[in-house]
């Protein structure tokens, strides 16, 4: 009696991977074909694409992204890296929320979101500039923009697809999405202007980031302008820092009359500073923040803030990238040119825009102010 020894089909043992060999042998064609196929590359007809193809989702065939990457083929991953402390991040309810929209959209592509956290912008470029190399990404988003930014060369100098979320006109060639955050600063002076305030201050974040900058230029330019006393207050972006310059605020003679902290978290600290001082919000100093989360509107008093959608940030700035990448495909080879959507450098399609802040008033700058979760917005 002779035994017969039979061969397992493709990937049916355990741990074992379904190869483009295995499809080739099933389609009867050659490696070089299906690799053609599974990556939408030019080279065979339409019938046999759609035959290698169905014998892929047979044998429920998924790409190796390293196969991939040798292959030119996209990776269908977006990098982010991130040079802030884990405290720091892991308290701000803005960056989570962006990062939840940049994972909507990037998820529904079949894109990874591949984040990593170093020690400054120089490892921030490294971090890039071996992604790329390495063809682990297909693009990265670049936040916390600063105001002399080495990144920014770095990105130009590589050539490959990134994203500058901040600005606007500080992102060199490459294409950047943001909010207006002097158009935001005048909706928050304004505002307490027409409360009546004359002696305004802003507890400021991190100084070299470009959008504190910015806010800083349009907070002392529309107090000179409407005849208001400004001062500022650096305090990084940690709650402990913004209570210590609430506490220095409070010993000023005369104090001000309002206070503008720059996020939510620096606000709910700098309030409960001073209620725990005995100040009266918002009758003795009213308190507004750049920034809205669910802690601001149930905070009592609750807090006035900037209404922009994170998430919704985020989608733009996922969305954004994703057009970024399939521009950059299009691209003759080695034409290392940063492209816009348009395709064409330094066009105004390269800054966009994304997010039109409103104007939340609540009870922490008006004592007549509507429930926060009711308080309709204030376009400027």
């Amino acid at each position: 009696m002779s035994t017969r020894n039979s061969s397992p089909a493709p990937g049916s043992g355990r741990g074992q991977r379904v190869t483009i060999a295995d499809i080739a042998r099933r389609a009867g064609v050659t490696s070089a074909a299906v690799s053609l196929a599974v990556n939408g590359r030019p080279g065979v007809s339409a019938a046999t694409r759609e035959r290698i193809m169905d014998i892929a989702r047979e044998l429920d065939w998924e790409p190796s992204p390293a196969a991939r990457a040798l292959a030119g083929a996209p990776v269908l991953t977006v990098g982010m890296v991130l040079a802030r402390p884990a405290e720091v991040l892991g308290n701000e309810a803005f960056f989570g929320a962006f990062t939840a929209g940049l994972q909507e959209v990037l998820s529904a592509q079949d894109y990874s979101l591949q984040m990593k956290m170093v020690e400054s912008p120089e490892a921030e470029i490294e971090t890039c500039r071996r992604w790329f190399a390495q063809r682990r990404v297909d693009g990265v988003v670049m936040v916390d923009l600063r105001v002399d930014d080495p990144r920014i060369p770095a990105l130009e100098k590589i050539g490959q697809p990134a994203l500058v979320v901040g600005g606007p006109g500080h992102h060199g060639s490459l294409p950047s999405v943001y909010v207006d955050d002097a158009q935001a600063t005048n909706l928050l002076v304004d505002h307490l202007a027409s409360r009546g305030h004359s002696r305004i201050a802003r507890v400021a974040g991190t100084a070299e980031f470009f959008h504190t900058a910015q806010r800083d230029r349009a907070f002392l330019g529309r107090c000179t302008e409407l005849g208001i006393e400004g001062s500022l207050q650096d305090a990084g972006y940690g709650a402990q820092d913004a209570a210590v310059a609430t506490a220095e605020l409070l010993t000023a003679t005369p104090p001000p009359t309002a206070i503008i902290f720059d996020s939510d978290e620096m606000a709910l600290a700098g309030t409960h500073v001073l209620l725990e001082s005995g100040v009266q919000v918002p009758e003795q100093i009213a308190v507004a923040s750049y920034e809205d989360s669910a802690l601001a509107r149930t905070h009592r008093p609750a807090i006035t803030a900037i209404g922009r959608s994170a998430i919704e940030y985020g989608r733009l700035a996922a969305t954004r990238l994703l057009e970024i990448i399939a521009a950059s495909r299009k691209r003759p080879q080695g034409d290392a040119t940063a492209t816009t959507a348009g395709g064409a450098p330094g066009s105004e399609a390269a800054e966009v825009r994304a997010i039109e802040p409103v104007l939340l008033v609540r009870g922490s700058t008006d004592p007549d102010a509507e429930p926060a979760l009711s308080t309709p917005p204030i376009r400027g």
